[in-house]
């Protein structure tokens, strides 16, 4: 009768019981609302950080509209260093607009979009393309972008301390 029972009930414990995915935004907002202020906080941090990585990739997208990209061709693979310093222009010009003060290092911009080309075309061999082959310029602004932020200001940080 209790193994009855069990596989009776078990089934309707477990339904009940259902793990659900939540996103941290959901886990943040419902700990806020319970008044757990470092909650709230990090919950501000991330709708920020969301409405940055939107402006981010909407720029993306849009900024190739107005280049002739076919100027940043070397034969068959795009020139990384001459595409580095107008995305790095454009990003700072974009969130300056957006009201974040932003200012572009152009002393160590060349090294950086040098680093950035060296590391892709020579050392990899290979750079985000869509699917006919042709470089995809949406995803190569936010990796410079990501570059920029994620190695070449990390370097200058790491070096004075």
């Amino acid at each position: 009768m209790i193994q009855a029972l069990f596989l009776l009930g078990f089934p309707a414990v477990v339904a009940l019981d259902e793990p659900r995915n939540i996103t941290m935004e959901e886990f943040f907002r419902r700990e806020c609302d319970k008044g757990d202020q470092l909650a709230c906080s990090k919950m501000d941090s991330l709708e920020k950080g969301l409405v940055i990585q939107k402006r981010l990739k909407d720029r993306s997208e849009n900024f190739w509209h107005d280049i002739d990209t076919s100027l940043l061709m070397m034969g068959k693979k795009p020139n990384l260093q001459d595409a580095y310093p107008l995305v790095m222009q454009d990003f700072i010009r974009t969130e300056n607009e957006a009201g974040i003060n932003e200012t572009l290092d152009t002393e160590k911009l060349p090294q950086c979009a040098r680093h950035y080309h060296n590391y892709w075309i020579n050392r990899k061999l290979w750079w985000p393309t869509n699917d006919d082959g042709t470089p995809d310029w949406p995803s190569i602004y936010i990796f410079i972008v990501d570059h920029y932020y994620g190695y070449c200001l990390k370097e200058d940080k790491e070096q004075d301390q």
